[in-house]
C-alpha cells in the first residue's frame, strides 16, 4: 500500500520501487499495480539489505515495520545510505527496545513474528543509522501502537519494546 501512496505523491515524473523477497507479495503487488494502472509503481524481488536499485537513485526511502525483522540492521541502514541521493531522506516506522533483549526472547519464533524478537535496543539502532552516514533528524515514539499477544505485552513491559518513527537524512 505504501508504494501506491508514494507513487501518487511522486506524480507522473516520479518513480517508486517496492522491494519484497517473496514471490507471493510481488505477484499481489504487480496485480494491483496493473489493475490500478499506475506506471510510476514497480515491484522488484530483493532484500532490503541488497536493494535492486542503483547507487544514489532515491530521494526517499520508506519502511513500515520491516527492519526489525532483519538480522543485520546495520547492513540495512548502509544499503539505505547507498541508494539515497545526497540530501535524500529515510522515513521509517519500526520496533525498538529500551533495554537489551534476552537470548530467550531473541530466539522465540513467536516473538519474532510479533516483531519483537528482532527489535534492536534504541541507542544501538540510532547509532547504526548514524554509522551508515545518515543524520537522525527526528526520532519519536508512537504511543498509540499496542501489541496484542500476552507474550508481546510482557516483553513490552519488561524491556520497553515500542514503536518509533525515524526521519534521517543523507548529507
Amino acid at each position: 500500500m505504501d508504494v501506491f501512496i508514494a507513487a501518487r505523491q511522486a506524480g507522473s515524473d516520479g518513480e517508486v520501487t517496492g522491494v519484497d523477497m517473496t514471490d507471493e507479495q510481488l505477484t499481489n503487488a504487480r496485480r494491483l499495480a496493473a489493475w490500478d494502472g499506475d506506471p510510476g509503481a514497480r515491484f522488484e524481488r530483493g532484500y532490503i539489505e541488497d536493494a535492486p536499485v542503483p547507487d544514489g537513485w532515491a530521494d526517499l526511502v520508506i519502511s513500515n515495520g520491516v527492519i526489525n525483522l532483519c538480522d543485520d540492521k546495520a547492513a540495512v541502514f548502509r544499503e539505505i545510505a547507498r541508494i539515497l541521493k545526497p540530501g535524500g531522506r529515510m522515513t521509517i516506522s519500526d520496533i525498538v527496545t529500551e533495554s537489551q533483549l534476552t537470548d530467550a526472547i531473541v530466539c522465540d519464533v513467536d516473538l519474532w513474528a510479533s516483531c519483537i524478537g528482532g527489535a534492536m535496543q534504541e541507542d544501538d539502532y540510532r547509532r547504526a543509522i548514524e554509522d551508515a552516514g545518515l543524520g537522525v533528524v527526528k526520532l519519536q515514539e508512537n504511543p498509540e501502537y499496542h501489541f496484542i499477544s500476552d507474550s508481546a505485552q510482557g516483553a513490552t513491559e519488561t524491556f520497553g519494546v515500542k514503536s518509533v518513527s525515524v526521519l534521517a537524512a543523507k548529507s
